[in-house]
C-alpha cells in the first residue's frame, strides 16, 4: 500500500433539497426538476452546518436539484466539485413521476415493492447494477483522496458527497452492519456522516458519525 493511501475516510453526505416532486411525493430518479424557491431556508440551514468544515474532496450528483443544493449553500464548495453520475438517484424508468397511488394497483410494482432484488422497474435500473455503481463510487475513494488532505482533527480525510436519499440509504445498508434501507430516514437539505473503514481484503465497513445530527 502506498504512504498516500489510508484505512478510514469520513464521507459526508448531504441530501439535497425539496422539490415539487418531493412535495408531491413523486418517484423522482433520473428526472431532472429544481428545487423549489420557497425552499431556500433548507439551503442557508445546510450552509451554516458546512461553514468552516474542510475536504479531501466534494463530489455531487449531476442532477440539477443536487448541484443547485451545493451552490446555494456553499457556493466555495460548489466551485471545487465534480459532478459524477453514479451518485444518482435508482433509476426508475416509467416509474418516473409516478405516485404510490398511480402505481398501487400494476403488479409489477407491487412485486418490486416486495423484493427488489428480483424485480426492476420498466425501463428503469436492477438493484444490483444501483449497488455495483455505488460501490465503485467507493472503491475510488481510494484513489482520489490523499492521506493527509483535508483531514480532520483526527487526522483522518474527510469526503463530501451531496446526493440522493435512496443513494444515502444504499451506502449505508452496503457498508453498515444491520441496517435496513427503510429505516434510515433523511429530510430534504440533512446531512448524515458515515466513517468508512476499508479493508485489507477488499471490504468497506461503516459507522454511524454521530456528531453529524444523523436524527
Amino acid at each position: 500500500m502506498s504512504s498516500s493511501a489510508f484505512h478510514e475516510l469520513d464521507l459526508i453526505l448531504v441530501r439535497h433539497g425539496t422539490t415539487q416532486w418531493n412535495r408531491e411525493k413523486r418517484y423522482v430518479g433520473h428526472a431532472d426538476p429544481g428545487l423549489l424557491p420557497e425552499a431556500a431556508g433548507e439551503q442557508g440551514a445546510l450552509g451554516l452546518r458546512l461553514h468552516g468544515m474542510c475536504f479531501a474532496k466534494v463530489y455531487s450528483s449531476d442532477l440539477r436539484r443536487c448541484t443547485e443544493t451545493l451552490r446555494l449553500a456553499a457556493p466555495q464548495l460548489a466551485a471545487a466539485a465534480v459532478p459524477d453520475a453514479r451518485l444518482r438517484e435508482l433509476d426508475f424508468g416509467e416509474w418516473d413521476g409516478e405516485t404510490y397511488e398511480s402505481l398501487k394497483d400494476v403488479q409489477l410494482y407491487r412485486s418490486w415493492l416486495d423484493d427488489p432484488r428480483c424485480f426492476t422497474p420498466p425501463g428503469g435500473e436492477s438493484l444490483e447494477h444501483f449497488e455495483d455503481r455505488l460501490t465503485g463510487f467507493l472503491n475510488s475513494l481510494r484513489d482520489e483522496v490523499l492521506q493527509g488532505e483535508g483531514s480532520n482533527a483526527e487526522g483522518i480525510p474527510a469526503v463530501l458527497a451531496v446526493t440522493h436519499g435512496g443513494v444515502i440509504r444504499q451506502l449505508a445498508v452496503l457498508t453498515v452492519p444491520g441496517l435496513d434501507f427503510w429505516s434510515i430516514q433523511l429530510p430534504p437539505a440533512g446531512m448524515a456522516g458515515l466513517r468508512l473503514k476499508y479493508e485489507e481484503d477488499g471490504r468497506i465497513t461503516g459507522s454511524w458519525l454521530r456528531n453529524i445530527s444523523f436524527p
